[in-house]
């Protein structure tokens, strides 16, 4: 067992900038909950994406940036805090994607992978933030992500697909759900939105406090609903935003809205609050190890601000788990006798920014015309469109009647769009030392030279995205390699502390967990479920929109 005066000792914190640490809080009354005693307050924290390979070498790199491990991962050595291994399957698939495993959560059931809260028929399941609402408890989410995003949405929403955003927006407005903090403003701007509804006026309308800087959530009342949404997509990969002062003024990180949240809810007697740190999921699928440890520590830092709260008010329960893994990033061994994985791993302290930004910075243009590529490589091109795959052809219509010139000439459009060209063998060399630390030899910069335009081969072929490419290349430099770029079947970690903590001990089931919720508000309810399936539908890469992810 910690004593208090080493868990606090092992608490001092390196911070240099204004997105400085908080220090960690101390044991809380919490950790002395008694079995059978029902929490007031639910905090469920969810860092998406985070294999086990992912939480070991974040606190790995935690000791290193900081001078201390994960919190998480000092709380396993207290007898009083519970944890365990939590099944995450979907209803289709025993690898599961965020919106069937936070629906699993949200509603008591395993649905089919890319759908929120809805059976196979598209009826809709009652949600846990219904129900909670019918007993009088405040519901907040927080997130690093679109708050309309997959997981948050899995307490909240209902949809046919977690793509229908505008449409999720929409419901958190109409249910009053009520304190929303993330990104993703482009679904509540009229600007942006495709019916051009101004939900920012609706939602003002309906009593809430709409803001969409850091400096307004700094100031936000506390008598009003709240919907804080802090970029036009998701937030900035810490990593960047540690780059960028702008950035740093402009978007609060996980922490800060964490604290923000919990501020506005103590107020109130029973709340129930969802904390994603939604990032940790798309630096792995962009095979980005030093950028997933950066959102994992930035997860932490959530932690402490919830420890510190639960210190306070110790009938809070603190619930701390994962999704699914994903790409099951981890420290191999490198060298004679693994004498180099110690030595390797330091250099993530080098590395400066996200792949993100990196590929945009090794590459000529996002957007370089047709026409003006060089004849021989145009004809390259037009012999293999395939190699492309933002060149692919479009999908076919389904009109019967639509005309098929009209086909035709879409499809001359789509072959006349961009490709992609990268910069010249002694720049990606530039790039990639300038900020990774990595001086990387000519022959690897030419190795990745085919990745960076679509082209690479792998005798692996979920390995042939270009991020994987970057991420092996990488690896030579901090040690840290990739299974793939996709989510994994881990059954996952999950640690909680305070009232009800015993209930997350053991092996759980995903589905446990929203009844578990419900016996602690005392609510008898039960949605309907189906026995499982094995065949994924929709496909694979229609359920999870990686691409998006490799924005900064």
């Amino acid at each position: 067992m910690i004593s208090r005066r080493n868990f606090l000792r092992n608490s001092s914190i390196v911070a240099a900038s204004s997105l400085s640490f908080p220090a960690i809080a101390k044991p809380a009354g919490g950790f002395n909950a008694k079995p059978g005693q029902r929490p007031r307050h639910i905090i469920h924290m969810v860092a998406d994406g985070m294999s086990m390979g992912t939480l070991t070498c974040a606190d790995y790199f935690s000791r290193r940036l900081r001078g201390r491990g994960l919190t998480w991962l000092q709380l396993q050595a207290n007898p009083k805090v519970h944890s365990g291994l939590m099944n995450m399957r979907s209803l289709n698939s025993i690898v599961t994607d965020s919106s069937a495993a936070s629906s699993s959560w949200g509603c008591g059931a395993r649905i089919i992978n890319g759908v929120v809260n809805q059976r196979g028929n598209g009826d809709n399941l009652t949600t846990l933030y219904q129900l909670f609402a019918q007993a009088a408890w405040k519901r907040a989410l927080v997130t690093t992500t679109e708050i309309t995003h997959a997981t948050p949405a899995g307490f909240a929403a209902n949809a046919e697909s977690r793509d229908h955003a505008d449409k999720i927006a929409l419901q958190y407005i109409d249910r009053k759900v009520d304190l929303l903090l993330g990104g993703g403003y482009k679904f509540f701007d009229r600007k942006e939105r495709k019916d051009k509804r101004d939900l920012f006026g609706e939602a003002a309308r309906e009593g809430y406090y709409t803001m969409r800087s850091l400096d307004e959530l700094k100031t936000a009342p506390t008598d009003q609903r709240w919907l804080g949404v802090f970029d036009k997509s998701h937030l900035p990969y810490t990593i960047d935003q540690r780059e960028s002062y702008t950035r740093q003024m402009r978007v609060p990180t996980l922490a800060t809205m964490t604290s923000a949240a919990l501020k506005w809810l103590e107020r109130h007697p029973h709340f129930i609050l969802q904390v994603e740190g939604g990032r940790v999921d798309h630096a792995c699928h962009n095979c980005d190890g030093v950028t997933a440890m950066h959102e994992q520590v930035a997860f932490d830092e959530a932690i402490d601000v919830c420890l510190e709260f639960q210190q306070r008010v110790p009938d809070t329960l603190i619930v701390m788990t994962t999704d699914h893994g994903n790409a099951n990033l981890g420290l191999n061994g490198m060298g004679s006798g693994y004498g180099q994985s110690t030595f390797l791993f330091n250099n993530a302290l080098r590395v400066r920014k996200s792949f993100a930004e990196l590929l945009d910075l090794l590459r000529k243009s996002e957007k370089t015309k047709l026409a003006d590529v060089p004849a021989k490589e145009k004809k390259a091109y037009e012999m293999n469109p395939a190699a492309h795959p933002h060149d692919i052809k479009p999908e076919e219509d389904k009109d019967d009647e639509k005309d098929v010139d009209e086909e035709e000439k879409k499809k001359k459009e789509k072959k006349e769009k961009d490709i992609i060209l990268v910069k010249s063998q002694k720049e990606i060399i530039e790039v990639i030392e300038h900020w990774t630390g990595y001086k990387v030899s000519p022959k690897k910069a030419d190795m990745l030279a085919p990745f960076l335009s679509k082209k690479g081969e792998t005798l692996y072929d979920v390995l042939k995205a270009d991020v994987a490419g970057l991420g092996h290349l990488m690896a030579n430099h901090v040690g840290i390699g990739f299974t793939g770029n996709a989510h994994t079947g881990d059954y996952v970690a999950i640690t909680a502390v305070g009232p009800g903590a015993e209930k997350f001990g053991g092996f759980v089931e995903n589905t446990d967990v929203f009844y578990h919720y419900l016996n602690f508000g005392k609510i008898d309810f039960r949605n309907p479920t189906e026995p499982l399936i094995t065949e994924s539908d929709p496909a694979a890469e229609k359920v999870e929109p990686i691409e998006e992810y490799k924005l900064a």
